[in-house]
């Protein structure tokens, strides 16, 4: 199967994306395996969206960057207004744009990070021939309706669904590779489009180690007294956005639950996304007289190991909705990577399989009555599994080597796909 007659269009690439590399998702995951996928080797052009800030603030140095590792990339300017007419307009540009440099190239591959881009590929595949990889990394339609951006009770995103649960179908049809973020979503692709003829492959969000380093303690000692916690405090953390799939109130239960039988625990959520909104939680939570002990810290994808580092526990409490079959938690790779255990939600994609296989954790059942209280319990238990040991037992399945050897294989297997 992967050993035939390689493609005559050769193996250069084409990938495209409706994220931005200068946002933080483009640092944290997309670069990394831009940069691996490049170095395979092959030539790479690179058609992403940037917010006009960002781009002004760091884009021709990146562009400096991506030359300088043999990337060309072509950055087309997000469209922040106009609403649902500007991510037509959006696309529009996306179609225009990779259509102009198939014609002018001739790409072999188009690599789609997600579902408008594949829906460029399907086009170009349609007119030139060219093999698509759906880089899938979730199950979007269905996303769009657990995160509440797609409220159903509406009729307007009622018809947008189910036209997109169709689209989904084709997307999948037409990919020549179809890559996913975890093993429990792979049974449902073929229930969604059981005519698919692309063979799946997992690729968990993994973490760059080289990044995400333990701290020593002096180091520790240095960022716990900045955020004024002592040295011996017991600290649970949680990192990245705060929204409706991200359980903060449960979070903030377990803190509770461990702040009111001892005065040395404090939370550290490390967040951009803290507003009013979660201070009037607090107020309604009765959690007013435990909020000197709650730290927020807005911080960069270069600070976040600083802070990280100094917790002990990393909380893990996503919704276990229908979409979150196909999430793999880019925040429990990185807490892992830093030698800081995981105490995790139930029914997220691989998160239970993974926190067994390399120790790193435990995973509670937040429907059960007794889940917090069991948390509770176990907590010197969790704490014992953090350090080096646990650094070193992750860095085979969740390192960046991981996602490399991974897309390796799926290239050369399309390149040489008879």
């Amino acid at each position: 199967m992967t050993h035939g007659r390689c493609s005559r269009q050769g193996g250069a690439a084409l990938f495209i994306t409706y994220d931005g590399l200068l946002d933080p998702l483009g640092g944290s995951q997309i670069l990394p395996y831009l940069f691996s996928i490049a170095d395979h080797p092959r030539p790479l052009h690179i058609i992403s969206f940037e917010k006009p800030a960002r781009f002004s603030d760091g884009g021709e140095l990146l562009r400096h960057d991506l030359a300088c590792r043999g990337i060309a990339w072509t950055p087309l300017s997000y469209t922040s207004r106009l609403g649902k007419l500007g991510k037509v307009w959006d696309l529009l540009k996306m179609y225009c744009t990779a259509w102009w440099l198939q014609a002018r190239q001739r790409f072999g591959i188009a690599h789609c990070r997600s579902y408008q881009a594949m829906q460029v590929g399907c086009f170009l595949q349609r007119i030139t021939g060219i093999r698509t990889i759906f880089d899938m990394r979730g199950l979007w339609v269905d996303d769009r309706v657990d995160r509440g951006v797609w409220p159903q009770d509406k009729w307007f995103y009622r018809l947008l669904y189910h036209y997109y649960k169709r689209t989904e179908r084709h997307l999948l049809e037409c990919a020549d590779s179809v890559v996913v973020l975890t093993e429990q979503v792979v049974s449902e692709i073929g229930k969604i489009a059981p005519r698919m003829h692309a063979p799946v492959t997992v690729v968990p969000c993994c973490a760059d180690f080289d990044h995400f380093k333990n701290l020593n303690s002096e180091q520790r000692r240095s960022v716990r007294s900045e955020l004024g916690i002592g040295p011996d405090a017991l600290v649970l953390s949680y990192l990245g956005s705060l929204g409706a799939v991200y359980l903060l109130n449960e979070m903030l239960a377990l803190f509770e639950v461990f702040a009111r039988k001892r005065d040395d625990v404090y939370l550290l959520l490390i967040t951009r996304d803290w507003t009013e909104a979660q201070e009037t939680d607090l107020v309604k939570l009765g959690l007013v007289d435990l909020r000197h002990r709650i730290q927020v810290r807005s911080a960069s994808r270069d600070e976040v190991p600083r802070f990280l580092g100094a917790s002990d526990v990393m909380l893990n409490f996503i919704n276990s909705t229908y979409s979150m079959k196909a999430c793999s938690p880019t925040k429990m790779a990185e807490a892992i990577a830093m030698g800081v255990p995981v105490i995790s939600s139930s029914g997220v994609g691989d998160v239970e399989a993974i926190t067994n296989e390399l120790n790193a954790g435990i995973v509670i059942d937040l429907d059960s009555a007794r889940a917090l209280e069991k948390a509770g319990a176990e907590i010197d238990a969790v704490l014992e599994k953090g350090g080096e040991q646990l650094r070193l037992a992750a860095t085979e399945r969740l390192g960046l080597d991981n996602a490399k050897r991974a897309y390796r294989k799926v290239y050369e297997e399309l390149e040489c796909r008879e």
